[in-house]
């Protein structure tokens, strides 16, 4: 599996990513193919979401230059009627995970929310070389409900392959998200 080799220099290749000039920071933390790859559905920005919610953030840098990324994350949270401190632990339990796979809309209520907080996160890794202490919590806490066999499950079927794919690409995004 190449694109999980480190090593990799986004910049070898391309000159901006999604319009955006990476941070150099960015490229040297994030030095997996695989991070940068939006065509991969398994990867960070993969999903229209995440493509969608990178654009949000550019959007919201210009308009908010200001403002802590945080009032960002409170924002994509209320969007899906959650407030912040509700964000916690209890979200990755497993019980918590199965209502919302029973009872709600998975898709919609679990897998977008989860993409545009890992795409918003990283985004910022991106455009800014770094990610704030103060939201990491939040996005470390969508990689692990993605980790989560459930999640994988519901998400990926019975694809044993893409399911170990995406779980090693979420082990490196905890990874890079330590180090930035």
């Amino acid at each position: 599996m190449d694109q999980l080799k480190e090593g990799y220099n986004f910049l070898e290749y391309h000159d901006l990513f999604f319009d955006e000039i990476p941070h150099p920071r960015a490229v040297k933390l994030a030095d997996y193919e695989f991070f940068w790859n939006y065509l991969d559905e398994l990867a960070p920005f993969g999903t229209e979401e995440a493509y969608l919610a990178f654009c949000e953030l550019c959007d919201w840098l210009i308009d908010n230059p200001d403002t802590p990324i945080i009032e960002c994350f409170i924002w994509i949270l209320e969007s899906w009627d959650i407030q912040i401190d509700d964000f916690d632990d209890r979200i990755i339990e497993d019980e918590n995970i199965q209502k919302i796979i029973c009872d709600l809309d998975f898709y919609d209520e679990l897998m977008m929310l989860d993409f545009s907080i890992i795409s918003t996160g990283f985004g910022q890794l991106i455009l800014e070389g770094k990610i704030d202490s103060d939201v990491k919590n939040i996005i470390q806490l969508s990689i692990l409900r993605q980790m989560n066999s459930r999640v994988l499950d519901e998400f990926l079927g019975n694809n044993e392959q893409w399911k170990y794919e995406r779980y090693l690409y979420l082990q490196k995004l905890l990874e890079i998200l330590e180090k930035a």
